[in-house]
């Protein structure tokens, strides 16, 4: 708590004694008793008389004119009640009910008081009844109080205080209500600046010098409008693109520069709050307000309805009437059907950040961490992983805890680790996540398949350099990612390739289950795409459709609505790996019966040829490690002569050699191979001499 805060408070309230001094004067004066056992549950002849004698709309006790002494009353300059009037419009009359509302939250004695003048001791708050009392002398000051306490007055639209009915009573009148205010409120006006509980994790406030000045792409857009705010014309701003493109970081940034404090609330996250919506973005409005800040509404589209992309009218009105800046961050465009709206909103579309910030991130990020790097790794870093800055800076963070739980300084493959733990992708059943194993000298494929799949790796590694250096990006319009088709009989190598790009790019490998994406509800295939390649395009990962024909099938004629469907699917993904900025596979064991259109958008074609004896062998070699015990009769070369066998169909065989001669004295042989090969043949429907 501030200590002058409680210095101004408690000086404040010592005009709601002076105040409540006169009242109890004039309560005894008319009469009251509150000794009397029977007050209440008897009404005698004389009280009758009494309230017939009095004038109607007359108060508790008769009263002298109160106002002067409410408007003349001094309040320091910048104090937590100023700051309230000033933000909120509130009156004097407003301020003084603040006070009579505050002084029970913070002195017991007050609980008394205020039972004292309502002749009740279960009745410690003040009620509307008591409010109007206190503070109105006639019938017009007695109803001007009334006035301010409606739900349309800024007291209670603002939720400063809240009017609760009388639990004792059934339907009790507005004048029954009791006047209870917002705790957040009362830690306000102790100087407590907490951002109200009841919004938990899905508000927050940064400072100017908690927000930092990052190294990002801010457009001149988002600085025009803090010039317009600071004179006067504060816009709306609507930043459209994907989460992890930099707009919140943008919006911090141009924050900073214009020392103003940011209130961030998250749509998405307070529908799911134990509170009503509304009040949730009420109650975030007001923590924006109470600090003077710009405000970002997080995940616009959550709030907006299905019919006509609009917010609720309640929320638009809030956002129109803020007095600050706005910014609306959605991943959709937006635009407000409103034909009488006042303020302006500009409109801004995020891509992900440019190669050039994300190098310059990242150099920012560990000289802060103090981690040396060259510039040919940071070069890797920066092509490779498609972060924000503040991805970037939490890569560097869990490198650094990498590290330090080997107790080893930094190196880059802990940093490729933490970059790979802030872009994972979040796909649930509709992707499983493979961690790459292998390498180049895993692969076993002609010498021209594995140039190609280099020139793979070459093309994501320099496409910046190509693109954005030398200007390609403005002149072709080529898809800035890689779709490749690997196309080949089952066990030939696709997935392992997929594994060793993967690993060679240091990016994720997500393989995508088609059993989960493809559905036979309309629009549902279409929908699981999108969230594939929306959440891709954030983490620059490494999309491997295995029997890509189920999905990426030959367009049909069109003689029923499932047949014009299934074509929108096919259409759906060609605009999709069209824009996708990663690399996408594609594998198929029937290439024939893939649609034309992909192959012609395709940047490679892989075949996956069914290996040659000599590949045979060295797949043989490759599947036995050197602490395997090989007998002395094991001759590779004969199995690779004898048996024409896909590497896929070879590892089983290897493995399961391996498992018989574990149970059979502990050494591989050459019966255990033929036996395993047996088992192979059997599985593929072939047919082998008794004497294998």
């Amino acid at each position: 708590m501030q200590v002058e805060s409680l210095r101004v408070l408690q000086e404040s309230l010592s005009w709601i004694d002076d105040l409540i001094r006169a009242a109890v004067t004039r309560a005894q004066s008319a009469g009251l008793d509150p000794t009397d056992a029977l007050r209440g549950l008897v009404i005698t002849d004389d009280e009758v008389v009494n309230h017939l004698s009095t004038p109607a709309l007359s108060g508790l006790w008769d009263g002298e004119r109160i106002f002067d002494a409410v408007e003349s009353m001094p309040l320091a300059n910048e104090n937590p009640i100023t700051n309230l009037a000033r933000l909120f419009h509130l009156t004097a009359l407003d301020c003084h009910i603040l006070l009579v509302c505050l002084a029970p939250e913070v002195d017991r004695r007050y609980d008394r008081l205020y039972a004292y003048l309502q002749d009740d001791v279960s009745q410690r708050r003040p009620s509307v009844n008591l409010m109007v009392n206190l503070l109105g002398g006639d019938v017009v000051e007695r109803f001007t109080v009334w006035e301010r306490l409606q739900p349309d007055r800024p007291l209670r639209a603002n939720h400063l205080l809240e009017a609760v009915p009388d639990p004792g009573q059934i339907n009790p009148t507005f004048l029954a209500h009791h006047l209870k205010l917002d705790h957040r409120i009362v830690l306000y006006l102790l100087g407590d600046n907490t951002v109200d509980l009841r919004l938990k994790h899905t508000t927050t406030l940064q400072s100017p010098s908690a927000l930092k000045k990052r190294i990002v792409d801010v457009p001149e857009t988002l600085r025009y409008a803090m010039e317009s705010a600071s004179q006067g014309n504060p816009p709306i701003v609507h930043l459209q693109g994907a989460n992890g493109s930099g707009r919140k970081s943008a919006i911090e940034t141009v924050c900073a520069q214009f020392e103003m404090p940011l209130v961030t609330a998250d749509l998405a996250l307070l529908k799911d709050l134990d509170i009503s919506i509304q009040l949730a973005w009420e109650l975030a409005l007001r923590e924006a307000t109470l600090n003077n800040a710009a405000l970002l509404l997080y995940n616009w589209d959550a709030c907006l309805n299905q019919s006509d992309l609009q917010p609720p009218a309640d929320l638009w009105k809030a956002v129109e009437h803020f007095p600050h800046v706005v910014f609306l961050c959605g991943a959709e465009s937006f635009e407000p059907l409103d034909p009488g709206r006042a303020r302006k909103m500009l409109r801004i579309k995020f891509s992900l950040p440019s190669y050039e910030i994300r190098f310059e991130s990242w150099r920012e990020a560990l000289d802060a961490s103090h981690v040396a790097l060259d510039e040919a790794r940071l070069d890797e870093l920066a092509s490779k992983f498609k972060l924000t800055g503040s991805q970037i800076s939490l890569a560097v963070h869990t490198a650094a805890d990498i590290a330090a739980s080997r107790g080893n300084s930094v190196t880059v493959e802990d940093l490729i680790s933490g970059a790979q733990a802030h872009s994972s992708l979040q796909l649930g059943r509709l992707a499983k996540r493979i961690v790459p194993r292998f390498s180049w000298g895993d692969l076993i494929l002609p010498p021209d398949r594995i140039e190609v799949l280099c020139e793979i790796c070459a093309r994501i590694r320099y496409g910046h350099v190509v693109n954005d250096s030398w200007g390609f990006s403005h002149r072709v319009a080529a898809a800035p990612g890689v779709t490749a088709l690997f196309a080949g009989e089952s066990g030939t190598g696709k997935t392992l390739a997929a594994e060793v790009i993967a690993h060679d790019l240091g990016l994720l490998l997500y393989k995508i289950d088609l059993s989960a994406v493809v559905s036979k509800y309309i629009g549902e295939t279409e929908k699981n795409l999108s969230v594939i390649f929306d959440e891709a395009h954030q983490s620059n990962a490494v999309l491997f459709f295995d029997e890509a024909d189920a999905l990426f099938g030959k367009r049909s004629e069109v003689k029923d609505a499932h047949d014009r469907y299934a074509n929108l699917e096919v259409a759906y993904l060609l605009q999709q790996l069209e824009v996708y900025e990663g690399v996408a596979i594609l594998a198929t064991n029937l290439r024939q019966n893939l649609d034309e259109a992909f192959t012609r958008r395709l940047s490679f074609l892989v075949d996956f040829p069914f290996p040659e004896r000599e590949y045979r062998e060295k797949l043989w070699v490759s599947h036995f490690p050197s602490e395997a015990p090989l007998g002395v009769d094991v001759d590779l070369r004969e199995l690779s002569d004898r048996f024409s066998l896909a590497g896929g169909n070879i590892r089983n065989a290897a493995i399961a050699s391996a498992y018989l001669a574990a149970a059979d004295g502990g050494r591989i042989t050459m019966t255990h191979l033929r036996h395993a090969i047996k088992r192979e043949h059997q599985k593929m429907g072939r047919l082998l001499d008794d004497d294998y």
